[in-house]
């Protein structure tokens, strides 16, 4: 399928197009590797969960010739430093499987102006919506390390739900919806993520109530998203975690929130403040309001046991009328240490993307980070 979007335009292969291309022969096996979010891993093992596929591809355990002929990465272009990771994750698996034909999946796959190598063609979302994820869903994909965290110090099976590049991890994903609406400056999610929606809670409270360990999935939730899921979870007397609510969200659903974590009900709150520094916020088109009432409401929600998380954004940088760059001082991590229970970063990316100074970039951000 042609796709347009603000990257220009380009074409997207869909699952059954896979099928058609690769599966002249016979069975399509597929060895898929997440090096994206946990918001686009979830869409393919919600898609494999619904069985949709079963007469005509099977998900694979391993990558090797004679045994898959289609590989799947799916790939997160939040920095220069995720692309140059998701490209090289895909040579390597090329290498080890030279027959197999390769897809580029995931936000990625939506970078029309990214050129890929000429041996990867692009796989457009692969979801479906109000499906339950089963375990044989959750072993379709095999969920790459983070690219930042160090290999020896990254457990995929066992590792503490704090742990670097952890979180959330081994907790049941419900998926509540995907894409946004905001227009923060720096920000690609609503022209990458495929066509947005948002489910129903009441749909979706059998698959809530036959689950532990339940996180909440979604690239931004709605207010009332929260509202209904804060209503069931205490109706049900079942805690729950949620992933990516806006600063703005938080302080609209204030008074939903603080009530579950006193029943005690909330366990981890992610919400991304992208930089705790109001020119820093000003300069992104975020909103400086928001972000300094989260923080006063997260210390309330830690004061009764919630785990808060968070992502930033770290040398941002803005060009000045005379052709100069404008810089912002840098992350005061003690402070992210003080009040997070668990934070990540990203270096700014400006969103035009050259290899070799995503390399550059890499040694100077993450050396000997492999």
């Amino acid at each position: 399928m042609i796709v347009e979007n603000r990257f220009g335009k380009g074409e997207l292969y869909t699952i059954d197009e896979v099928y058609n291309e690769v599966g002249i022969t016979g069975l399509v096996k597929v060895y898929c590797e997440s090096t994206a979010c946990m918001s686009v891993t979830s869409d393919m093992m919600s898609w494999v969960s619904s069985g949709e596929h079963r007469s005509k591809i099977a998900f694979v355990d391993m990558n090797k010739p004679g045994y898959n002929n289609v590989i799947i990465v799916l790939g997160c272009q939040v920095t220069d430093l995720a692309i140059l990771n998701d490209i090289n994750k895909a040579r390597a698996l090329h290498e080890e499987n030279p027959e197999a034909k390769v897809f580029m999946g995931g936000c990625l796959a939506y970078r029309f102006d990214i050129p890929l190598p000429g041996f990867i063609s692009r796989l457009g979302a692969v979801r479906t919506e109000y499906q339950e994820i089963t375990p044989d869903g959750k072993r379709a994909v095999h969920w790459a390390k983070p690219f930042w965290v160090d290999s020896n110090k990254f457990d995929s099976e066992n590792g503490d739900e704090l742990g670097e590049g952890h979180i959330f991890r081994d907790m049941y994903p419900l998926k509540i919806g995907a894409g946004c609406h905001g227009r923060c400056r720096y920000c690609t999610i609503r022209d990458t993520r495929g066509n947005s929606y948002e489910t129903d809670a009441y749909l979706q409270v059998k698959e809530f109530i036959g689950h532990d360990d339940v996180v909440l999935i979604s690239d931004s939730p709605t207010p009332k998203q929260i509202k209904d899921w804060c209503q069931l979870a205490i109706r049900y007397n079942k805690p729950i975690s949620i992933r990516n609510v806006e600063p703005s969200v938080v302080c609209q659903t204030f008074s939903e929130l603080i009530d579950l974590a006193q029943y005690g009900l909330l366990h981890i709150l992610h919400c991304p403040i992208q930089f705790p520094n109001v020119e820093v916020l000003r300069a992104m088109n975020r909103s400086t309001l928001d972000t300094v009432e989260f923080i006063g409401i997260s210390r309330r929600l830690r004061s009764n046991g919630v785990l808060i998380a968070t992502n930033v954004i770290i040398d941002y940088t803005v060009p000045n009328t005379d052709g100069s760059v404008r810089t912002f001082p840098p992350l005061d991590t003690l402070w992210m240490h003080e009040n997070f229970d668990y934070w990540s970063w990203n270096p700014y990316f400006d969103g035009h993307y050259d290899e070799q100074r995503a390399i550059e970039r890499w040694n100077k951000y993450l050396p000997n980070k492999i």
